[in-house]
């Protein structure tokens, strides 16, 4: 078993050391809000202020705190200041310590950012005085607790298989999907995911708008459309990347249901743009019409490069 310091006790913060202590692991919780630390400890569990740590005592240290964006930009500020103090523990501990980040950060943030702060308040080499990952979490706010102990995906970014080995063990008993891939891949898995979600629900509050226009009840050209749809059942369908739609279908049927929404005076800019965007790409590359044919790796964790995504699924 594992002893985990969670650094920032918010709502991921929270549910990862909740999580992980059902697994038997230690878990104590630091945070610099003394409110939330007494509340934690109220309830029962091990919280502390950034200067009580001992850091002797933990294998594993979570980075869980806030990065809001601020007039449109995310602020790293908070991160950077605990890497900085997590840094400084490290210097006073002989252990090899694996650092996750588990925070949303842009991609680059973890490599470039956070590796060198911690690199200069610790004196230490990632990957030889410690661990450094990315850990993206994949947590609902209304029911976060649940999604931890239950996850459909655990992405580790590692940049060496110490510390893949270790995460890989830590997350072994969830029973999920694992990918490994480098911590800049990990940090992009986690906006692309949240990005594509928000993208399916614009378009859909979209296609809700035309059928409002045109007297169509909404609820079941969606619900239909989730069904029907090769994209929705067919998870690999479009991911290919780098080549515009074709075929018979796809080009006819955009560009002749933007004609008729025009037509009709029906505002539809998200496929306006899709096809502005297959258009500019069908100048340098030949457009295809199976865009589903992906070559997923499909190959244990331990066979692949580091440098490799790598899926595999894990026995509950």
């Amino acid at each position: 078993m594992s002893s985990i310091l969670i650094v920032g006790a918010g709502i991921v913060g929270q549910a990862t050391g909740k999580g992980f202590a059902r697994k038997g692991h230690s878990v104590d919780y630091v945070d610099v809000d003394s409110a939330k630390v007494n509340q934690l400890n109220q309830q029962g569990l091990f919280a502390m202020l950034p200067d009580q740590v001992n850091w002797d005592r933990y294998d594993i240290v979570m980075l869980t705190v806030s990065t809001p964006s601020v007039d449109g930009r995310v602020k790293l500020d908070y991160i950077e200041a605990a890497a900085l103090n997590v840094g400084r523990g490290l210097a006073t501990s002989d252990k090899f310590v694996v650092v996750v980040v588990r925070s949303t950060v842009p991609p680059t943030t973890t490599e470039q950012r956070i590796l060198p702060l911690l690199e200069k308040a610790s004196g230490k080499r990632a990957g030889i005085g410690f661990g450094l990952a990315m850990n993206p979490e994949f947590l609902r706010q209304r029911s976060n607790v649940e999604d931890f102990e239950r996850p459909w995906i655990t992405v580790l970014g590692t940049s060496e298989r110490l510390t893949a080995d270790i995460l890989g063990d830590l997350y072994k008993p969830f029973g999920s999907l694992m990918v490994n891939c480098t911590p800049t891949e990990a940090e992009m898995i986690k906006y692309v995911n949240n990005i594509y979600n928000a993208v399916k629900i614009s378009y859909f509050n979209e296609v809700h708008a035309i059928c409002e226009n045109l007297g169509i009840d909404s609820k079941i050209v969606g619900a239909t459309v989730a069904r029907s749809a090769e994209s929705m059942w067919n998870p690999l369908y479009g991911t290919r990347g780098g080549v515009p739609y074709g075929g018979t279908c796809l080009p006819k049927d955009t560009v002749g249901f933007m004609a008729f929404c025009e037509d009709m005076g029906l505002d539809h800019g998200m496929l306006k743009a899709t096809i502005a965007a297959n258009e500019h790409l069908a100048k340098e590359v030949a457009p295809v019409a199976w865009l589903d044919e992906v070559e997923p790796s499909v190959n244990k964790v331990h066979s692949l490069p580091i440098s490799q995504a790598a899926y595999t699924a894990q026995p509950a």
